[in-house]
């Protein structure tokens, strides 16, 4: 029991620490691409490809540790949980931040609890509870509180459609690559699966980073260093790091537990926002306050649920 009530400790420990580490990342994915007087350094799929291959170098020593314990049944969901996890979603939240503030950007990840415990129920039997089901519309009502605060004088045309859209789409690439790691990746220590998965997406940006005549652009470019310097900071600190602890947070907890960090990212990410001249309302404090009610409930009963489960283990194994 002792042991149940740590794990739960540190659940709640990963999940604060990845939403302040992520909630950042759309202020460093921001800063990557232009600086605040819209010089551009970094194209988004340039921004993407390098972000992906720093992560993949930093984490490759590790994959050489532990690569001996990849079997050949492995390799499918590795490679999904690598292109959704990991890679398409650097390049969709590139190319989106390029029209979406920062915060909206971090206010739509409320829709990855949706798709998972969806794909969850649909592909892997979970059982869906009253709790679950009211806790995610609380989520999503307090995600739209604070989008209309941000939205309401907005009139979006179809190309301003188009980022809302990647976005959505990399919401429901992290929901199914989450519940792969879950469901088909048990056996497997989480710095496996995080380097291996790095690796199968580090080396196809490689490529693609090349075919983009980068180092002609960097030896011409003032500004593109400096979106190097941050894409860097963020595919160290905002995605090799960030990704290994929510893979342990994976293994630790449940897939809705974890797509929870979704919740609030919100909040973090609109705190950035205002630290760099963004403006705040108390209608957005509301929805934030309704995002955190969301996740309290949606995980209430998971969390006796995850207890009660230890327990019985512990017994049988007794």
């Amino acid at each position: 029991m002792e042991s149940a009530t740590n794990s739960k400790k540190l659940a709640w420990f990963l999940l604060i620490l990845l939403s302040v580490v992520w909630g950042a990342s759309y202020i460093l994915i921001r800063f990557s691409l232009k600086d605040f007087d819209g010089n551009v350094r970094l194209q988004p799929d340039q921004l993407g490809a390098v972000r992906m291959v720093i992560a993949s170098l930093v984490l490759l020593p590790f994959f050489f540790k532990y690569y001996k314990n990849i079997k050949r049944k492995h390799i499918l969901p590795i490679v999904i949980s690598g292109l959704c996890g990991n890679g398409l979603p650097a390049y969709l939240f590139a190319y989106a931040q390029t029209h979406l503030e920062s915060a909206i950007t971090g206010m739509l990840n409320s829709f990855v609890p949706i798709f998972a415990i969806t794909i969850s129920a649909l592909v892997f039997g979970f059982k869906v509870k009253w709790n679950h089901l009211v806790g995610i519309v609380f989520g999503i009502v307090g995600a739209y509180v604070i989008m209309y605060s941000k939205l309401k004088d907005v009139t979006l045309t179809q190309d301003e459609l188009i980022p809302f859209a990647l976005v959505l789409l990399a919401t429901l690439c992290y929901a199914i690559s989450l519940n792969v790691i879950k469901y088909q990746l048990t056996d497997l220590r989480p710095m496996t699966i995080t380097s291996a998965a790095f690796l199968a997406v580090g080396l196809p940006s490689l490529v693609y980073l090349l075919s983009t005549d980068i180092i002609g652009q960097v030896q011409s470019q003032e500004h593109i260093w400096e979106g190097v310097e941050f894409v860097s900071l963020l595919a160290v600190v905002g995605t090799a790091v960030a990704v290994y602890l929510f893979n342990h947070l994976i293994k630790i907890s449940s897939p809705l537990f974890a797509s929870s960090v979704t919740y609030f990212i919100p909040v973090v990410a609109t705190i950035f926002g205002v630290l760099y001249g963004e403006s705040i309302s108390l209608f957005e404090v509301l929805g934030m306050a309704i995002l955190i009610g969301g996740v309290l409930l949606i995980n209430k009963q998971q969390r006796t649920k995850t207890l009660s489960e230890t327990k019985v283990k512990h017994q049988v194994k007794s």
